[in-house]
């Protein structure tokens, strides 16, 4: 069996590719893991209950959530339980998969096989794709920044203005699904700027106050509305992982008025020296992912994984000055040093979940190096 006749195959077949291997992970990790409904999921499936209940969220920081809560309340409503909103939320990404995969045909060269090896990628990765039997929000979070990168994809090639108004409900529902949301705004907001008109471009500013304002909205409402846990609790307490508590860290020069916002400011403005070192730690942690409380053979496979992944993500810096790529390339980009650029001044999840909702970005990235560079010595293209 050749090379060439495997890529034949998967391209002509690539779309029951995808939905075996999606079908196989799902139920894989439903035996693995059951359906979650414990922990962070009990708050989602409480909101949904009130909605049921009192038709009202307890209180608006759960609108940032809401997508999830929606599904669990559909779910209750129809009686389907919450096997049903799982099997609801699944059936949600396999579709935004389907479209993302559709959107990846678009931006690599015709009869390219790449597509389709970085959706099973996906697929088949378990720290990605397990959370489709969890009702936490990391299902639908994941489906909207895969929804997001894939509008963003089909208005760089097809340049629809409709485009543009996909891509904002995109956002909204990417805002929607976690309050994380919002850190998409300056991707976005970058990729404006690169595919509008010069005449255009003086629209952005207006547009980036706007998004600025929406940013400081949701970071305070958050804040203000979650008892118990100021801003500058991860300072704090000296955390790299949020929740892993270092049994001694340094008395800190910190405020209590003004706003969330403003009393991160004056934390880092004021005790620059903590704030750097827990920075590049949990840098370290954000985008390595290990963790000493895994084993060191999950380490070892995440690095094994992770830095290949991430030296061809640089390797791509070159394709970027394709025309349809780079704006797409420079959302990428920008969304990622947001990401970054917040988890040094908080905390990185106990899951990897921030970094992971990032994790087709890097796919991309690095299927771009392949094609671009031809670093592969097999023929990924036809003719």
């Amino acid at each position: 069996m050749t090379i060439a006749y495997i890529k034949k195959n998967c391209l002509k077949y690539s779309i029951p590719v995808i939905l075996f291997l999606y079908a196989a992970v799902f139920l894989l990790h439903l035996h693995l893991f059951g359906i979650g409904t414990t922990l962070e999921a009990e708050k989602y499936i409480q909101e949904a209950k009130n909605l049921v209940n009192h038709k009202a969220l307890s209180a608006l920081r759960f609108w940032f959530y809401s997508i999830t809560i929606f599904l669990i309340y559909v779910s209750l409503q129809l009686k389907i339980g919450f096997t049903g909103a799982v099997i609801l939320q699944s059936l949600l990404n396999l579709a935004v998969i389907l479209f993302f995969h559709a959107s990846l045909k678009l931006l690599f060269r015709p009869f390219s096989i790449l597509p389709v090896l970085i959706v099973c990628t996906a697929v088949i990765f378990s720290p990605y794709s397990s959370w489709n039997v969890f009702l936490f929000t990391e299902s639908v979070f994941y489906s909207s920044i895969l929804l997001l990168v894939s509008t963003i994809i089909q208005h760089s090639i097809t340049k629809k203005k409709s485009g543009i108004q996909f891509i904002f409900l995109a956002l909204l529902l990417t805002i929607l699904a976690r309050p994380l949301g919002i850190l998409f705004i300056p991707g976005v907001l970058c990729y404006l700027y690169l595919i509008v008109p010069k005449k255009n471009k003086r629209l952005i500013i207006p547009a980036a106050i706007i998004g600025l304002g929406a940013l400081l909205f949701v970071t305070n409402i958050i804040f203000t509305t979650t008892s118990n846990v100021p801003i500058t609790l991860s300072a704090t307490e000296g955390c790299i992982v949020c929740g892993i508590i270092p049994s001694t860290h340094p008395a800190l020069d910190l405020s209590t008025t003004g706003t969330p916002v403003q009393q991160l400011y004056y934390y880092v403005s004021h005790n620059f020296s903590h704030f750097i070192s827990l920075a590049i730690l949990r840098l370290k942690a954000f985008f390595f992912m290990t963790r000493p409380y895994y084993s060191n053979l999950h380490n070892i496979f995440l690095l094994l994984f992770i830095v290949p992944l991430y030296i061809l993500s640089l390797a791509g810096l070159a394709g970027q000055k394709e025309k349809t790529y780079k704006p797409v390339f420079y959302f990428m980009l920008i969304s990622i040093s947001t990401f970054a650029t917040v988890i040094m001044m908080q905390c990185d999840d106990y899951h990897n979940r921030f970094v992971l909702g990032l994790f087709p970005f890097f796919l991309i990235m690095a299927a771009k190096a392949t094609e671009t560079k031809k670093l592969n010595r097999f023929s990924f293209h036809s003719n």
